[in-house]
């Protein structure tokens, strides 16, 4: 999916252990052009994080993201993934 909206916030990196081992996430928020007080969280995993590095509050970007939704025992979650941002 894509979309044009302007960084809200750029989120610390959190970073975890897990069965599969270590990694790491950073969770940037989007207003979008398109319905301005919308907002979206999307996470850059890995190696995408570096993609977070030059880009600040306020920058107008285009997004390149997956949406995908798994069931836990809590329900339904839903998450949005990085794969490219680009400042505008």
């Amino acid at each position: 999916m894509e979309f044009f909206g302007r960084i809200k916030e750029i989120d610390e990196v959190v970073k975890g252990t897990s069965e599969k081992g270590e990694w790491q996430r950073q969770t940037v928020v989007v207003e979008t052009f398109e319905m301005p007080s919308t907002y979206l969280a999307i996470d850059a995993i890995g190696e995408r994080i570096g993609k977070l590095a030059t880009l600040q509050p306020g920058m107008a970007v285009r997004a390149l993201f997956n949406v995908s939704s798994r069931k836990s025992e809590k329900g339904w979650f839903t998450s949005a993934t990085l794969w490219d941002i680009n400042k505008l």
